[in-house]
């Protein structure tokens, strides 16, 4: 028996087959002032599919069709760059995926074709979790509305400078969230995240303020405030400096740009760096391959963020030719990716990543422990609080040094270790740029053997009860046994 059901509930959480819809109210103005507030009849009459093609499109209020694994692919990839700290500690990667994934699940249910917030949320927590909450979830709508819109990788402001950024960006104390290179414009985005249970005026007024840099930015680039709601249900509204670009977008495919492009590549393998983190400190027994069809060619911009395999035809021609027993090897043959793949303990999901993004990620690890080791050398006591072992002694027990610090003092502490190390992040650049290069380029060409010092058995996640989504060097699937699918019962 079901308890009963009571105006205004639903406990239907998100899972991986659920494709729902989001309305998009965009709309442009310059310069930059944030749009009114769409009325919740505007909202529920939002119907006009998302246009075709690269770059934003025309004002106009969308509906724009996702889906679960859309949002993953999204939260695990946006947010401050945090590598440089963990490095050292790939395991707490895992942890940090978990952070980011999980409180969807905690606080979005579906109703329809609708994502809505729960009851728990609306009702139940408390003002400072729904303020987390919507922080994390304006970032990650941020990211997947930019990414359907082809924007791609991005970089979290106060991890790294926009390319062609004036002296002082690191200096500034209110930045925009992201920023990113479109490919078919190869024009620099800033953009501004926000999200609440009910996204007003001021917010959205002040991330505007945020964006506008001024001479900090001398280059062209886009503006693009994304804000997030949750009153009723999940939509967003973005707003954007300018007209549209005249003429037709470049033929400039994600993959010409990150051939021909070094701060591209360095961009995707940034915002890759939790995956290859968590899969770095897998059990090497847990590693497995598995084959992804390459994408068909496409006239600019990728349409959606990530292929949904259970109906991407590459993937289904290449498979029926992959023998059980193949090895990466016999996948190449075939034309196909062989992704490396792990599962991530603790959830439902297993990530993965092509050879040549992995030994990008690998070369852009080597070279954030070359910062933090600069950063201990010529600010050590901006490192000193860091937690450390305790090793314990036969018949003693080791003790910490007595060292108290207020929360302030230890956050002053925190952010002045994070500008310096950006300071020395920008300084070697053009060491970070090449050396991502050359792992990219020795990865393309490789094996997982010259990679891992392995070669992983194949495996077929989709026949082991993961649905699953690419892209043509990312990977990701989620195990259908472990969602909540009972929505049959009475």
């Amino acid at each position: 028996m079901q308890p009963p059901a009571w105006a205004g509930t639903v406990d239907t959480p998100l899972s991986a087959p659920d494709a729902f819809d989001v309305p998009v109210f965009l709309r442009r103005s310059s310069p930059l002032a944030p749009a009114p507030r769409p009325t919740p009849v505007m909202v529920a009459l939002a119907h006009q599919p998302l246009p075709q093609g690269a770059g934003i499109p025309a004002d106009g209020a969308y509906l724009v069709g996702t889906t679960w694994r859309a949002l993953l692919d999204a939260t695990i990839a946006v947010g401050r760059d945090i590598s440089s700290w963990i490095t050292a500690t790939p395991r707490l990667a895992r942890h940090e995926i978990k952070a980011r994934r999980y409180p969807l699940s905690a606080y979005l249910v579906r109703a329809g074709r609708e994502v809505v917030p729960s009851v728990v949320y609306t009702h139940g927590t408390e003002s400072s979790t729904r303020t987390a909450f919507g922080y994390h979830v304006g970032m990650t709508m941020a990211q997947w509305a930019c990414q359907t819109m082809g924007l791609g990788p991005t970089t979290h402001a106060e991890s790294a400078i926009p390319p062609g950024a004036a002296p002082g960006w690191d200096k500034t104390p209110s930045l925009p969230d992201l920023f990113g290179t479109h490919p078919a414009t190869s024009e620099l985005w800033l953009v501004e995240a926000k999200g609440s249970r009910r996204l007003g005026m001021g917010p959205r007024i002040k991330g505007a303020q945020q964006l506008d840099v001024g001479t900090l930015v001398p280059v062209a680039h886009q503006k693009v405030l994304c804000g997030t709601s949750l009153e009723r249900r999940l939509f967003m509204m973005i707003d954007v400096e300018g007209d549209p670009p005249a003429g037709d977008p470049s033929n400039t495919s994600d993959e010409e740009m990150l051939q021909q492009d070094d701060e591209a590549l360095l961009e995707l393998a940034r915002s890759r760096m939790l995956t290859y983190l968590a899969l770095s400190s897998l059990p090497r027994d847990g590693l497995r391959v598995t084959a992804v069809g390459r994408p068909e060619e496409e006239a600019a911009t990728r349409r959606a963020p990530i292929r949904l395999l259970e109906s991407d035809g590459p993937t289904a021609e290449l498979r029926r030719h992959v023998a059980p027993d193949s090895r990466d090897a016999d996948i190449r043959q075939q034309h196909g990716l062989d992704m490396l793949t792990g599962r991530i303990p603790g959830t439902d999901l297993m990530l993965g990543m092509s050879r040549r993004l992995y030994g990008a990620c690998r070369e852009l690890a080597y070279a954030e422990r070359r910062v933090i080791a600069r950063v201990r050398e010529e600010r050590p006591m901006y490192l000193d609080e860091l937690p450390r072992a305790v090793q314990r002694q036969e018949n003693a027990v080791a003790q910490r040094p007595e060292r108290q610090m207020s929360d302030r003092v230890r956050e002053e502490r925190a952010a002045a270790a994070q500008e310096y190390a950006r300071r020395v992040r920008a300084e070697q650049l053009d060491d970070q740029l090449r050396s991502v290069r050359e792992g990219f380029t020795m990865g393309d060409s490789g094996s997982w053997m010259h990679l891992i010092d392995l070669t992983p058995r194949l495996a077929l996640p989709s026949e082991e009860g993961f649905l699953e989504a690419a892209t043509s060097d990312t990977y990701l699937a989620v195990e259908e046994e472990a969602l909540d699918l009972d929505t049959d019962v009475e």
